[in-house]
């Protein structure tokens, strides 16, 4: 692989990889276009599965980070016992501060300590293309998760003909990854691979997670919006831009990313 790809530290010694990223301000808020956009998507997720009935007693941030979505969780679930994890200390002391009201497990590469089976929902949001090992991860979310529990995965897409794909394709820049899954060159140097839908599918697959939806975005607009000075000028219109993608092409694969719904069984 070019070693201008992705940072060997990233793989090789993650903990103080993002403990430095989080000390220099790494992902604190929606202010971004993608973030922006994908907080959006999120909130319409919850919403679709709160008005199924779904009403989770625990649930698991798995790599939470600063924390980010824990209020976006309590607000539609109020009831529900909120718990994070990540492997920066750093991060999950800026959590703590921010969001007192969350439990937080450090963790020790993609394992938590904590039981089997005891979270009804966990979600993973862009986390798993960072992981050292992605099987183990999908492996740990399995053994936390409760029969009958869900669990909502976002991460890269690398099905082909998205923007992004094409992007890549027409460059060279479709470059293996050390696992085996691929990357594309255009990544950030923290991000080590890319999944397919059928990766994702097979993987959760292998721990009694069943994916009975994958929705995909950034398919043309989100990549296209502005970023730039225009996009601080006036950022709902960039963002409403970019949503576009999710309103009309959320259930077409070939988006640069994508959110996955699954059930334990």
């Amino acid at each position: 692989m070019n070693e201008q790809s992705y940072s060997y530290e990233a793989l090789q010694n993650q903990k103080k990889f993002y403990d430095s990223r989080f000390q220099a301000g790494y992902m604190q808020d929606f202010s971004g276009l993608f973030e922006s956009c994908r907080f959006y998507a999120m909130q319409d997720i919850l919403k679709q599965i709160k008005s199924s009935g779904f009403n989770p007693a625990s649930i698991l941030d798995y790599g939470c980070g600063e924390g980010r979505y824990l209020n976006l969780l309590k607000d539609f679930f109020p009831t529900s016992a909120l718990h994070g994890c990540d492997i920066s200390d750093e991060a999950l002391t800026i959590a703590k501060n921010i969001y007192s009201s969350a439990q937080y497990t450090p963790m020790s590469d993609e394992t938590v300590t904590l039981p089997d089976n005891s979270f009804d929902l966990i979600i993973s949001i862009e986390v798993l293309e960072h992981v050292g090992d992605v099987a183990q991860s999908i492996r740990e979310i399995g053994r936390l998760l409760k029969p009958q529990g869900m669990t909502i995965l976002s991460t890269p897409c690398a099905n082909k003909f998205s923007f992004e794909w094409w992007q890549n394709r027409l460059t060279g820049g479709l470059q293996p990854s050390f696992d085996g899954y691929g990357r594309f060159k255009t990544d950030e140097p923290g991000h080590l691979r890319r999944l397919c839908d059928r990766h994702l599918k097979s993987l959760c697959s292998e721990v009694g997670i069943d994916i009975y939806k994958i929705y995909h975005r950034a398919h043309l607009f989100e990549t296209l919006a502005p970023k730039g000075r225009l996009f601080k000028r006036i950022p709902q219109a960039c963002v409403g831009f970019g949503m576009l993608d999710w309103y009309l092409f959320k259930n077409f694969p070939n988006g640069s990313t994508m959110i996955a719904l699954g059930k334990k069984r």
